[in-house]
């Protein structure tokens, strides 16, 4: 197989691009550095096109991989079938190669496999054959210990066709197309199973080619947890009779003897293992659009506006152990924490806590408030906002309701403990709560994507394989923004392009034993990153105040002369004019410079917009929301009231909406707009601002019915 294009036909891309792409990836270049810098020679792919690349690269060469596998096991078997070994060598996918080879993979023993150990092998060849009737006296040729009379040994010679046919790949295929246009998938509710999350596939049927892929993973799901059954529902006369047709011998006597054993061999063999294939491309499809929509989402999340130059403070609400409060400056550094305890009742905590909270808010003058969304979010708003009308000088505090998802997972790892090791894991929360507002991108990379709080289905996906693809996203939102060099965390450095867990740990070393780094040349000190991972980096790595002033752009090290000369030839009388000069070069300015320079156009026209722009941060300025007052439990909220909330999740069935009840309502997608979409991607992402309607509270099942029909969004 010619991998490289059979990609590009794929993926729509010019061979020479993918073979460019192929080749730096095999040499070590990561996807945002090739996506970056080296435009012209894969022409100016995508870190979307690189990323989908070397996905199907992956995918085909461990393909490549188990057909080598499966053509030694022939070579062991001294199998020469050409024609087999032509269509394996053609085959697309793993399926295809599984079914092609398993009448001659090494089985367990099976009915067929004693059958013919015993020897009953020729009589197998004798029922296909036989015109006379007299299978019966032929197989007391055959009678031994294991089969001692003819009907045994007839019936072993029965299992053997069986499984032929259980095997034969043109059956299986016939069945998995059949079943792609006509078959149905049903599920029922075990009847003892204590819960009502898969009521709605209690009784559920729908053709194959109209399942959805949440459709799939919910009831696999079920299925996992002992809710569910599900089960394959076929025209089974229908397949029976192709497989007759091709499997009973013309003018056979033994027409019931075959009738008999195809369906024995269709519904004990066949119909199980064809099904669990069917299911398993299915769920492999399903997981593949559950990983698009988490990417999605994830992207968004991450590349949430972050609220600059301001101090936040960080409210982490809770009944039991009160509310956690941490103060952090414009820089993330923690001022001041406290716990207010038990706030919410009228007296004398009720009273404290106003007190304690306009103390603390005037002495560190943090009038920014970034509230976590968990239990007691309402009830905190209310406390806040009672803090507000109640204090003029407290008039103008702004509160922004922020997702806390995967705050308490951060709370407990080393790093936490290492930064904070005299606070409380609750305490700790506040803090990633106030950062995560401050900016999102550094502080969520510091927790598992997974556990962000966006995506469907993700715990019932290959874990191996969703790494893999958030991981992707994490590094490509990362690397798009750039960090610091001298403030960045660990975990932050850690996906740069090119950097690993462990030189991110040795860089922040170096930092804290040599002093901030003044030059990106010195990066080639730290322990472990050697030339290759240089490249790969130094372009997204900042240095405010460096020696360099380039240091502090995206213009990678290897253009540095190249960017020199530019601003040499348009210098002005300073760096306002000579940014001036830069904005008014044209497209034939560019293309006469870049020949003369020796360099592409993508290039160079990325170097002069660095030039005039440098280290200027992709992200808008930061929005915030605020819930509806009077509301703090689902028991609350009125049929038909319009609230307003923040999307927090966004899946193939609709948008997932935090009105600030601890539980999120689903905006399905067929009320998201009056006209018909197939996909809510395109109508909103994680952190839009969005006013809705309530159609239904569920409250035995805890869920709220949402639209946003008619209703006029700001």
């Amino acid at each position: 197989m010619d991998i490289n294009q059979v990609i590009a036909n794929e993926l729509k891309l010019n061979r020479t691009s993918v073979d460019a792409a192929v080749s730096m990836l095999d040499d070590g270049a990561t996807v945002p550095f090739i996506a970056r810098y080296r435009k012209e020679a894969t022409g100016g792919l995508t870190d979307e096109n690189l990323r989908d690349l070397e996905e199907k690269l992956v995918a085909y060469r461990n393909l490549e991989d188990r057909k080598k596998t499966v053509f030694k096991s022939l070579d062991d078997q001294n199998i020469q079938d050409e024609e087999l070994r032509a269509k394996i060598t053609e085959a697309m996918t793993m399926a295809e190669v599984e079914d092609l080879y398993r009448p001659y993979k090494p089985k367990k023993v099976t009915r067929a496999s004693k059958a013919i150990k015993a020897g009953l092998k020729p009589l197998s060849e004798y029922l296909k054959t036989d015109k006379t009737g007299q299978l019966k006296e032929e197989a007391k040729n055959y009678i031994c210990e294991d089969y001692p009379s003819e009907d045994k040994c007839i019936q072993g010679a029965l299992d053997i066709i069986a499984e032929e046919i259980s095997d034969n790949p043109n059956y299986r295929t016939f069945i998995k197309n059949y079943a792609a246009k006509k078959g149905q998938l049903t599920s029922a509710k075990i009847s003892d199973a204590d819960t009502s999350t898969y009521d709605n596939y209690a009784d559920y049927s729908k053709r194959i080619c109209d399942l959805k892929s949440y459709n799939i993973l919910a009831i696999n799901r079920g299925v996992d947890k002992k809710a569910l059954t599900k089960k394959f529902v076929f025209d089974d006369e229908y397949i029976l009779n192709h497989i007759k047709t091709f499997e009973i011998p013309s003018k056979t006597p033994y027409q019931s003897l075959f009738e008999e054993m195809i369906a024995d061999s269709y519904n004990r063999l066949i119909f199980s293992s064809v099904s669990n294939d069917i299911f398993s491309e299915l769920m492999d499809k399903a997981s593949d659009q559950a990983i698009e929509e988490f990417k999605v989402s994830l992207k968004a999340t991450l590349l949430y506006p972050p609220l600059k130059n301001k101090k936040v403070l960080g409210f982490d609400p809770g009944f039991t152990h009160g509310c956690k409060l941490a103060f952090i400056d414009e820089y993330g550094k923690v001022l001041d924490t406290h716990v207010l305890a038990d706030p919410f009742h009228s007296g004398y905590n009720h009273k404290k806590a106003l007190d304690d909270l306009k103390r603390l808010i005037i002495k560190n003058q943090t009038y920014m408030v970034a509230l976590g969304n968990g239990t007691a979010s309402r009830e905190s708003q209310k406390l806040l906002e009672e803090l507000k009308e109640n204090n003029q000088e407290l008039k103008d505090l702004q509160i922004a309701v922020v997702s806390e998802s995967g705050a308490s997972i951060w709370s407990a790892t080393k790093d936490a403990q290492k930064e904070f090791p005299d606070f409380e894991p609750n305490l700790r929360s506040a803090v990633s709560i106030a950062r995560r507002l401050q900016d999102p991108l550094a502080e969520l990379v510091k927790i598992p994507p997974e556990s962000i709080g966006v995506g469907q289905y993700q715990y019932d996906i290959e874990p191996k394989k969703l790494s893999l693809a958030l991981k992707g996203v994490v590094e490509d939102c990362v690397n798009a923004i750039g960090v610091n060099l001298n403030t960045a965390s660990g975990a932050l450095l850690s996906y740069i392009s090119g950097i690993s867990s462990k030189i991110a740990d040795n860089i922040v070393k170096y930092r804290e034993e040599n002093g901030a780094f003044k030059s990106r040349n010195q990066l080639l000190k730290v322990s472990g990153l050697g030339p290759k991972a240089y490249e790969n980096a130094a372009g997204f790595l900042r240095i405010p105040d460096g020696k360099e002033p380039l240091d502090n752009t995206a213009v990678h090290p290897e253009s540095y002369p190249i960017a020199k000369e530019i601003l040499k030839e348009v210098k002005g009388n300073d760096d306002a004019e000579t940014k001036e000069n830069l904005k008014k070069l044209t497209d034939q300015d560019i293309k006469t410079m870049a020949e003369r320079l020796e360099v592409g156009v993508p290039t160079l026209s990325d170097i002069i917009h660095e030039l005039i722009q440098p280290s200027r941060d992709p992200r808008e300025n930061a929005k915030t929301a605020h819930l509806t007052e009077g509301v703090t439990d689902i028991k609350d909220i009125q049929k038909g009231a319009i609230m307003e909330g923040t999307i927090r999740n966004v899946t193939g069935f609709g948008f997932f909406v935090d009105i600030g009840v601890e539980i999120n309502g689903l905006v399905y997608i067929s009320e998201i707009t009056n006209k018909f979409i197939q996909d809510p991607h395109p109508y909103g992402k994680p952190g839009d601002i969005v006013k809705v309607k309530v159609l239904d509270v569920d409250l035995n099942r805890k869920r709220i019915s949402l639209s946003m029909k008619n209703v006029k969004q700001d």
